[in-house]
C-alpha cells in the first residue's frame, strides 16, 4: 500500500494555514513553559524576600523601641500603620531608631525587591493568561480546519476509489505505487485516451514539472535507460511487483540497475516530441502487458492532480 494518501488538489491554502496554526501552537506551548518556570521561580523568591522583610521589619521596630525608651518620645515609625510609610514620615530619624542605618537599609532593600518581584509576577501572569487564551483560540481553529481537511480528503479518496473502479471496469488495472514518480512540484490530469498526432491515443499520464526536477522509482525494481525518437531520453523500470513502468521526455538519466522505491532514476525534461513542455510521460504496464490508465494510481500518491 502507498505510505500516505495524496494531498487534495486546491487545498494548498488550507494546508498552509493548518501548518501555521500548528507551528504557532507549539511556539505558545514553549512560551507557556518558560512563563510557568519564571512564575515558579519568582513565587519561590517572593517567599524568601517576604520572610526577610518581616525579619528586618522586626529589627527596625526593635531599634525604634530602644530609641523611644531612651528619648521618651514616641517615634512616628511606631505610630504609623505601615512601617515603610512610618520610616519615610520619620525621615529615618537617628533619634527614633538609634542611628541603626543598617537595619533600615536592609528593610528598605527587601521591600524594594519585593515590589519588583510582585511587578514581574503580575506581568508574567498577564502574559500567561494571554497565551492560554490564544492557545484556546488556536486549538479551536486547528481542530476546525483539520475536520474540514478530513472531510475533503475522505471525499477525494472516494473519488479516487471510484476512478479506480471505473478503470477496472474498463479493463484497466489499479496499480499501487510506493511513492510519487515526480519528487517536486508538478501538475497532471486524467488524460488517458486523449487524441494525439497520427491518430494515436494517449496511453499514459503527463506530469508537468520544471526541467531538472528529480524523477524517482515509484516501486523497487531494475532500471535501464535508452532513448527513442518520440519519447527522447527514457527510463524502463521492471518492478519487483511484476509490473513494467515506462517514463520518457527526460532531460538526463539517474541511477540504473537495481533500485529501491524513491531512488532518483532521471530528471524532468522535454526531449523527444515534448519540446518546450517539460514533463514526465508515465506508462504502467501490469505484468508487462498492455498499458493501463495510470491516473488513479498516480493520483493516489501524488499532489497536483486535477
Amino acid at each position: 500500500m502507498p505510505a500516505a494518501a495524496a494531498p487534495t488538489p486546491g487545498l494548498d491554502g488550507l494546508r498552509e494555514q493548518v501548518g501555521e496554526l500548528t507551528r504557532r501552537y507549539h511556539e505558545l506551548e514553549t512560551e507557556l513553559g518558560v512563563l510557568e518556570q519564571a512564575i515558579a521561580t519568582n513565587e519561590f523568591r517572593r517567599e524568601e524576600v517576604a520572610a526577610q522583610v518581616e525579619l528586618h521589619r522586626a529589627s527596625v521596630i526593635q531599634t525604634a523601641v530602644v530609641g523611644f525608651t531612651q528619648s521618651y518620645n514616641t517615634p512616628v515609625v511606631l505610630r504609623s500603620e505601615d512601617l515603610a510609610d512610618g520610616l519615610r514620615a520619620e525621615g529615618l530619624s537617628d533619634a527614633a531608631v538609634g542611628k541603626d542605618d543598617d537595619a533600615i537599609d536592609k528593610y528598605s532593600g527587601a521591600m524594594s525587591e519585593l515590589v519588583l518581584i510582585d511587578s514581574s509576577l503580575a506581568e508574567s501572569r498577564a502574559a500567561q493568561a494571554k497565551a492560554v487564551e490564544e492557545v484556546g483560540r488556536l486549538r479551536d481553529a486547528l481542530l476546525s480546519d483539520l475536520e474540514e481537511l478530513e472531510a475533503i480528503e475522505a471525499a477525494r479518496l472516494e473519488n479516487i476509489r471510484q476512478r479506480a473502479e471505473r478503470a477496472v471496469s474498463q479493463g484497466h488495472t489499479f496499480v499501487e505505487l510506493d511513492v510519487c514518480p515526480v519528487a517536486g512540484a508538478h501538475s497532471f490530469i486524467d488524460s488517458w485516451g486523449f487524441r494525439r498526432s497520427g491518430g494515436r491515443r494517449h496511453k499514459g499520464v503527463d506530469m508537468l514539472a520544471n526541467t531538472g526536477v528529480e524523477l524517482v522509482a515509484p516501486v523497487s525494481g531494475t532500471v535501464s535507460h535508452r532513448s527513442n525518437r518520440v519519447g527522447g531520453l527514457s527510463y524502463h523500470l521492471n518492478g519487483d511487483d511484476g509490473n513494467y513502468y515506462y517514463g520518457t521526455h527526460l532531460s538526463a538519466y539517474g541511477q540504473t540497475g537495481y533500485v529501491e522505491a524513491g531512488t532518483v532514476i532521471g530528471y524532468v525534461g522535454d526531449s523527444g516530441n515534448a519540446s518546450g513542455i517539460p514533463h514526465l510521460h508515465l506508462e504502467i504496464h501490469p505484468r508487462g502487458g498492455r498499458a493501463t490508465n495510470p491516473y488513479p494510481s498516480v493520483a493516489y500518491v501524488c499532489s497536483g492532480a486535477s
